[in-house]
């Protein structure tokens, strides 16, 4: 393959896409709930306006711009992390240098708010205050990915509630918010945020030693597999009771996370860690599988992400990556 090729390749999956995937889903999930005429099959058997299906597409690239970019800075930030737990090779081994990477970053994050100031103040807000947090979360003085709770907060409130507030507004635009409606949104914001602090919690667990070594203080560090294993279980259980309270179908997440719940239970009944791959990669395959039931559309590019990092990673690296198997 000719290098220039190979150098796009890696500057692409830089972005790291196989994780945009689980935003993608929260992301259509809070569009889904927003809309109260959908129907299973999307825009093949719903009688809603083909113009608010075109702002789900464009909106939601306009997002991952946005957290693509924060990836890429937390990779920047955690180099050495990442060489001691083995994963994430393109900055540690020199593929991609760290100022391209800052370059990259920048690109995206510009390019994801041109796209909301096409929209409105809100979409616009909703952006800022998701890139906010993650530079809160990566970079000095707050660095909430180095405390305990720092980052279950950061990651239930940004992944959760401002992804899925993010594809909840899309579907109402351009409605005016007012008190009653911004509460709609935020009492249908909280499972996901619960949701996403129970995965979060989990991959936490695999990482610990590697997080230690490095003074990285996360909620496994600090209290231990035990309490983080029960601790994420307690967040999936308030996950499937607030998920009744969504504004529309939501069944979507109720179900999902209910099927989680299993493993959750049993995970931190055993504390195997091989049942934490399970906690954190089979809830994000149900959701996304049940959100593709009225995008299907989004079913395919599920796959085609899937099955493209795979060939992606096994080329460049030798490593199964994506994978549902425990590692």
């Amino acid at each position: 393959m000719p290098q220039p090729l190979k150098k796009i390749l890696d500057c692409f999956f830089l972005l790291r896409i196989p994780l945009l995937a689980p935003v993608w889903t929260i992301f259509i999930l809070g569009w889904i709930t927003g809309t109260e005429q959908l129907l299973p099959g999307g825009r093949f058997t719903s009688p809603v306006d083909s113009a608010s299906f075109i702002h789900l597409w464009i909106v939601l690239i306009g997002f991952s711009l946005i957290v693509a970019s924060i990836y890429v800075v937390n990779q920047i930030v955690d180099i050495e992390n990442d060489r001691i737990n083995h994963k994430l090779f393109l900055l540690p081994h020199g593929f991609v240098s760290v100022t391209t990477a800052w370059v990259l970053a920048i690109i995206c994050a510009c390019s994801g708010f041109l796209i909301a100031s096409c929209y409105n103040y809100m979409l616009i807000a909703l952006f800022a205050a998701s890139l906010l947090l993650g530079i809160c979360y990566n970079l000095p003085p707050c660095t909430l990915k180095n405390h305990a709770w720092g980052g279950v907060v950061a990651n239930a409130l940004g992944h959760g509630m401002l992804t899925f507030l993010t594809g909840w507004y899309c579907a109402k635009y351009p409605a005016a918010p007012s008190i009653a409606f911004v509460n709609i949104g935020l009492i249908s914001s909280i499972a996901p945020a619960l949701a996403n602090g129970a995965v979060f919690l989990a991959t936490t667990i695999p990482d610990a030693a590697g997080d230690r070594s490095t003074g990285k203080m996360t909620f496994c560090v600090r209290f231990g597999p035990a309490i983080t294993a029960r601790t994420s279980a307690v967040l999936c259980i308030g996950a499937c009771v607030s998920s009744y309270f969504m504004e529309n179908h939501f069944w979507v997440m109720a179900l999902p996370s209910l099927i989680s719940l299993i493993f959750f239970l049993y995970f931190a009944y055993s504390l195997k860690q091989e049942i934490a791959f399970s906690a954190f990669k089979w809830p994000v395959f149900l959701l996304s599988a049940s959100v593709a039931l009225f995008i299907p559309e989004y079913g395919i590019l599920i796959l085609i992400t899937f099955f493209g990092s795979k060939l992606y990673y096994k080329w460049r690296f030798g490593i199964d990556y994506p994978t549902f198997k425990a590692k």
